[in-house]
């Protein structure tokens, strides 16, 4: 989307390709790879969002609103997620597993028994 969007926007303006806002823009939004490895390095911390906010903003204010909402999504959604999936993880690592739980249940009756 950001891609077609910003080739439609680069012909429009190609008389003024002097300007470095142009030539940022072609490097960032070039064809389909550059725009994906762009979009991954905004949500990855591999590049500022900001800096590529301003490379969108020139295109509407309805490829600013789609950018806002996949770096929203990105960061709550998907990273929510991962989390979630990291901490469920790490809880059943610190599960005991059958046998830790027949030993400490053997341990408690044993106990139990020598109060008696």
């Amino acid at each position: 989307f950001f891609m077609q969007q910003m080739v439609i926007y680069l012909t429009s303006v190609q008389a003024e390709a002097d300007d470095d806002l142009w030539w940022r823009q072609r490097h960032y939004f070039f064809n389909v790879e550059t725009s994906i490895a762009t979009l991954a390095m905004c949500t990855t911390g591999g590049k500022d969002w900001e800096d590529i906010w301003v490379l969108i903003q020139p295109l509407g204010s309805f490829s600013a609103f789609a950018f806002s909402f996949y770096i929203a999504f990105f960061t709550f959604a998907v990273m929510n997620i991962l989390t979630g999936i990291f901490v469920d993880n790490a809880l059943q690592l610190c599960k005991p597993d059958d046998h830790e739980a027949l030993c400490d249940h053997q341990k408690k009756v044993q106990k139990e028994l020598e109060e008696l």
